[in-house]
């Protein structure tokens, strides 16, 4: 759905809930309840959330239309409950909400916000079972606008379905909450015609909303758990050692220390030999690893051996952690390079390529034997991106000059930006273009050498970014505040069709 017409949806809901609050009991004994925006309360989050959600949906989805995702055969059980009953052979209970095998219905799924709902495409027989599932499901017990928790509602981050379909010139609306809630509504189409979005609810119960998610995409085919935070980074079993061909080499290394040698052959075998015995397992480690080091340091092992104009890397650090980097050069320019990363199960693993080498390190670095072994990666909160920064009107974006060994600043013409906003536009920094820290850190003699004194900050209430970009226009380093999470951290890409920021270049001297 276009997002102008998403807005003027959820718009529509907002001018319709600051009227004055209103409660009235008509001759079937259910309540309106229309809040005004400033009286928000936790208890009626679910309800205003429903409402613009629905509206949105109902135009996404469009009511009584239907798709195709996949055939699927099998059945599946109506509730979590030790019955083996399944819903294909039970086809004769009714809803509290009516017979949803009469309705044309159309189905929503997503988190509780108006943004990440999207429609089912489902099949005529996924349809069905759905239908099935919903009226001999345990819908629980009805429960009062009373009922509902401040401590349940007051996050806006739920998964949730909605189920919408029309009948006798109403549309109804059926929300299914992670919070363990089901609320019933409609709403007459001429109060859509009308430009009304407030639904009018009938019926909350509380449910089992595990159980329920778990039989709808049961039926959909779809395994993957909607309502879990999980944002770790599982890594997959290599069959072999990924490392084992460039051991093979006569490579230099940097056993944690600041300068390449040349190993013995002892140091050759007994090296080979510790990689070859661990059982390797690739991820991806470019989201949490992007300043990962392929120069000497004290932090890293580097190996590296060059072939032609291609230079090879492997870094470990003191843990189970390492990766390969492989960079090929037309000359002083990068034209290829690939870069993954691998843990292996013993976290005393580059302690042990220090003891090999004589490698002094302090004594809380070696992990006891009993440690567990930390494979799966949390991944890393994503970083706002660029345009956004530049697009923020309230942040400050000036050029930063260092003039005789002092800094000047200037604030960058509307032009400028807009320059460096159309730039952004098709070309937004992306994982996939991280490189390692080839620099030796943020600020040091070789990055400025690449980089240069001069960079464009965005500065804000809640930005801290400056964009260094490296002489040979093959890079940016985006240096920035986590705010408390790591302080100051640095991610370097690859620049992409530089020939348009000729201004920028020119400007940054």
């Amino acid at each position: 759905m276009p997002k102008d017409t998403k807005e003027r949806i959820i718009a529509a809901c907002e001018n319709s809930v600051r009227n004055k609050s209103i409660s009235k009991t008509d001759n079937d004994e259910y309540t309106d309840h229309v809040f005004t925006a400033e009286r928000i309360k936790p208890k009626n989050r679910l309800l205003r959330s429903i409402s613009a959600v629905a509206a949105c949906a109902v135009i996404a989805g469009g009511i009584g239309t239907t798709g195709y995702l996949l055939n699927r055969n099998g059945s599946v059980p109506a509730t979590e409950t030790e019955t083996t009953e399944l819903v294909e052979e039970v086809k004769t209970e009714i809803s509290p909400f009516g017979d949803f095998t009469t309705y044309d219905f159309v189905v929503s799924r997503g988190k509780g916000n108006d943004n990440q709902i999207e429609p089912l495409q489902l099949s005529s027989e996924e349809n069905e079972k759905v239908a099935a599932y919903l009226n001999n499901f345990d819908w629980g017990d009805e429960i009062t606008f009373d009922d509902l928790t401040d401590e349940d509602l007051e996050t806006t981050d739920y998964s949730m379905y909605i189920f919408q379909w029309e009948k006798d010139n109403v549309t109804y609306y059926l929300g299914v909450c992670e919070m363990g809630y089901a609320v019933y509504a409609e709403l007459p189409n001429d109060d859509k015609v009308q430009g009304i979005n407030e639904p009018k609810y009938r019926k909350i119960t509380r449910i089992d909303f595990e159980a329920f998610d778990k039989g709808i995409r049961y039926i959909i085919g779809d395994d993957t758990d909607n309502n879990t935070d999980d944002n770790t980074i599982t890594p997959e079993l290599c069959e072999k050692s990924p490392f084992t061909d460039l051991l093979a080499t006569d490579y230099e290394i940097s056993p944690y220390t600041l300068d390449y040698q040349t190993p013995t052959q002892e140091q050759y075998d007994q090296l080979a030999e510790l990689f070859e015995s661990q059982t390797w397992y690739e991820f991806d480690g470019t989201i949490n690893y992007y300043g990962w080091a392929v120069q000497p340091n004290r932090n890293n092992l580097t190996i590296r051996y060059t072939e032609g104009s291609t230079v090879n890397y492997i870094s470990a650090d003191f843990r189970n952690t390492a990766c390969i980097y492989s960079v090929t050069y037309d000359g002083d320019t990068i034209v290829d390079d690939d870069w993954k990363f691998y843990k292996c199960e013993d976290m005393n693993f580059g302690v042990k390529i220090c003891d090999m080498f004589g490698t002094i390190i302090p004594d809380d670095f070696r992990c006891p034997d009993d440690a567990p072994v930390e494979l799966e990666e949390e991944a890393d909160a994503p970083l706002s991106s660029v345009l956004e920064d530049l697009s923020n009107t309230d942040n400050d974006i000036t050029l930063n000059k260092y003039v005789n060994y002092d800094w000047e600043k200037e604030e960058l013409t509307d032009e400028q930006i807009d320059k460096l906003k159309q730039y952004f536009e098709t070309h937004e920094l992306k994982n996939e273009d991280l490189v390692p820290d080839m620099w030796k850190g943020f600020g040091s003699q070789e990055f400025c050498e690449s980089f240069g004194n001069n960079f464009i900050m965005i500065c804000g209430d809640n930005t801290f970014k400056d964009l260094d970009f490296s002489y040979d226009r093959q890079f940016i380093a985006v240096h920035y505040d986590t705010y408390g999470k790591h302080g100051f951290e640095t991610k370097i890409y690859r620049l992409h069709d530089a020939e348009q920021l000729d201004f920028l270049y020119d400007i940054l001297g």
